[in-house]
């Protein structure tokens, strides 16, 4: 007998994933405040059902996309890092701000989706605040462990000087309109990681 769990899994998978992707775009494109459920519903074109199948709320959605951007996010950061595996530490911290290059210019691009999310929902005990923390957290932590493999004196600080100027350019960018920003902040990135390691030694 044939096993209907796992194609009714798949659905469920498919659908889910639709969901969230429409959200995605409907949230970051108008804001989450300007989005209601029917329309992530008939953007979707899921059953009404199947959206509070998976997701109980509205904010239950906004977290699931949150979390969904987040490991899209990090993912291309590590992936960007990997590619660089045959450099040196310093330029393989260098490398993950290069994948920012293609998130701004996309045609879509209104800065960064997780700070637009905080500003809609300022209040920090508010679950979607604290899930912005989270990332923003996860991103300066992999700036942190890079610095540290770099062999710099405090990744620590190096990695929250990364993260304010990644923050700012992804804002600054949208502001004015001109992913050429990126390659001033990549430029400014560089300053900061060898201003960040030990002097040379003795000749």
């Amino acid at each position: 007998m044939k096993n209907s769990r796992q194609p009714r899994k798949k659905l469920d998978s498919q659908v889910r994933k639709k969901l969230l992707e429409t959200a995605a775009d409907l949230f970051y494109r108008r804001g989450i405040e300007n989005v209601g459920i029917n329309e992530v519903i008939d953007r979707s074109g899921a059953a009404r059902m199947s959206l509070y199948y998976h997701f109980p709320s509205k904010d239950a959605l906004i977290l699931a996309v949150l979390d969904h951007t987040s490991e899209i996010r990090l993912k291309a950061l590590e992936e960007a890092n990997k590619k660089g595996k045959d450099k040196d530490p310093r330029s393989r911290l260098l490398e993950v701000f290069r994948p920012m290059k293609g998130i701004v210019e996309d045609e879509g691009f209104r800065g960064c989706a997780f700070i637009n999310a905080a500003t809609e929902r300022a209040d920090p005990a508010d679950p979607i605040h604290e899930r912005v923390a989270r990332y923003k957290s996860d991103l300066r932590g992999i700036f942190a462990r890079l610095a540290q493999e770099a062999g710099v004196l405090s990744p620590d600080l190096l990695s929250w000087q990364l993260l304010l100027l990644w923050d700012g350019t992804m804002t600054e960018v949208y502001i004015q309109q001109d992913p050429n920003l990126v390659d001033a902040a990549i430029l400014a990135a560089e300053t900061l990681i060898r201003s960040a390691l030990p002097p040379p030694g003795p000749a």
